[in-house]
């Protein structure tokens, strides 16, 4: 009786325990398949993109142009000056008088020199009523020959004395010599103009041109010909090069280049303008926002799209200016350049883009110089 009991406890235990390690692995199984379950989902749910902006890659030209400044001046310009020290009589125009070539503006004292010519004149008449005389008496045997030379070598003096004294007496009337306005006046009736000094000063305000001071690294540049762009309170005009010096100003180093202005284009002389070269020009070349190109220590890269990834791409840049760069090498025409949202990005990581074509490139420059 107590074996039959003994039995029945031993049974008892075994099924506890096969109870107990059944009830253990269905709760295995059941986190195990909870943990398939989870694994299975992590890797259905869609991979992490990120919004970006691209714009397809063309070809464009770009033009430098560099800002020099200078004034306007008439390219034909006449001052009006004595070649003898002398009272003026008269001024007959004013500051702003229009002007016609020939016509007299000043006028000097004319007695003394017309006392002169008159003496002149008599000097003349009298050496040559002496050498018709001599030469008469010559023919009848009378005197010789060198008596009548001398006489003759008297009358071309006294004509030399009395052509000076005449061209003296029509220097008291200062005239025009080209059309224009009166920009300057600087004597008045009863002073004494001085030898040299300028009375009067005459321009052409049909005939503007303008001096400006280039920079040395951009007068080998500009050539005759040259289009210019010329402001003058917010007015664009087109000039062109008439000629360049081949040497600096002293103290600024700067090269004068003239430019040739438009016919009325109501440009005054003394006014400051404002000339834009163009100083290079290349053709073809890819132009890119240097705002998206990424700086790491020495290299230059950007990210372009390749199909819905991002690439992150190395590149050579040269010449820049306001926000723009030229790409020399690493990018080609074509290419889905990312410009917004690049920052985020690492190189294949996955993109959702919005697409633009990169437009021309600004053609403006200031001045480096």
């Amino acid at each position: 009786m107590l074996k039959f009991i003994t039995r029945i406890r031993i049974l008892l235990w075994v099924l506890l325990l096969v109870g107990v390690g059944f009830l253990v692995s269905t709760q295995v199984r059941a986190k195990l398949q909870q943990a398939e379950a989870n694994l299975r989902s992590l890797e259905s749910q869609e991979e992490v993109t990120y919004p970006v902006e691209t714009e397809i890659l063309k070809t464009t030209n770009w033009e430098t142009w560099r800002s020099y400044y200078g004034q306007a001046k008439s390219a034909h310009t006449q001052n009006i000056t004595t070649y003898e020290r002398e009272i003026v009589r008269t001024v007959n125009v004013d500051v702003g008088s229009p002007v016609k070539s020939g016509q007299t503006v000043i006028t000097l004292q004319v007695a003394a020199r017309g006392a002169q010519v008159q003496s002149g004149q008599t000097a003349y008449d009298e050496a040559l009523t002496n050498y018709n005389r001599l030469k008469q008496l010559n023919a009848k045997g009378g005197i010789s020959k060198s008596e009548v030379d001398a006489a003759y070598s008297r009358v071309k003096t006294a004509e030399a004395a009395l052509k000076s004294t005449q061209s003296s007496l029509q220097r008291t009337s200062l005239k025009a010599s080209i059309n224009g306005i009166v920009s300057a006046r600087n004597v008045e009736p009863g002073e004494i103009a001085e030898a040299g000094a300028v009375l009067l000063s005459i321009v052409d305000p049909k005939t503007m041109e303008a001096e400006l001071m280039v920079s040395k690294k951009d007068v080998m540049k500009i050539n005759r010909g040259t289009p210019v762009e010329i402001y003058v309170d917010g007015q664009k005009h087109t000039g062109t090069v008439k000629r360049t010096s081949p040497e600096a100003q002293s103290g600024s180093g700067l090269y004068p280049v003239v430019v040739g202005l438009p016919e009325n284009s109501g440009i005054l002389p003394g006014t400051y303008v404002e000339g834009r070269f163009m100083v290079s020009s290349l053709q073809n070349v890819v132009v890119i926002p240097s705002s998206v190109v990424i700086y790491r220590g020495t290299t230059q890269s950007v990210y372009i799209a390749d199909g819905n990834r991002a690439k992150l791409v190395a590149i050579t840049t040269g010449e820049g200016r306001e926000g723009k760069v030229i790409v020399t090498s690493g990018l080609k025409p074509g290419d889905a350049l990312i410009t917004s949202g690049n920052r985020v990005l690492y190189d294949g990581a996955g993109i959702v883009r919005n697409v633009s074509i990169a437009g021309k490139s600004n053609d403006d420059d200031s001045n480096e110089g």
